[in-house]
């Protein structure tokens, strides 16, 4: 299996009004993000690991998903809620990511 590699990683903290409307109008199909919340951007490749992050960031943090993009070159994750919700989600998203890459290196072929 191909490793995984976090090629972007950050936490917007205090989203103003006017952000969060430019945020929702793009993103209509999903939940959106509130003015005064933090939002958390990921990116990885392989784009189908994000998957894997987001869920586990939702089941450690009360977070809100607000997007995941797993088509393409580049997974992207875009979270919201509280400064230390995101700040967990953000540590659950990276541990998955990384979990992953020693699951590689353990299995054989």
């Amino acid at each position: 299996r191909q490793a995984c590699k976090i090629m972007w990683k950050e936490v917007i903290r205090g989203v103003t009004p006017d952000h969060a409307t430019l945020i929702n109008r793009d993103n209509r199909r999903g939940s959106m993000i509130l003015p005064g919340q933090s939002m958390l951007i990921i990116e990885c490749e392989p784009a189908g690991y994000i998957v894997h992050a987001a869920n586990e960031a939702e089941k450690a943090a009360n977070v809100t998903l607000v997007e995941a993009r797993a088509v393409g070159a580049y997974g992207r994750l875009l979270m919201a809620g509280r400064d230390g919700d995101i700040n967990e989600a953000v540590n659950a998203a990276e541990r998955a990511l990384n979990q992953i890459n020693v699951e590689a290196r353990v299995r054989p072929g």
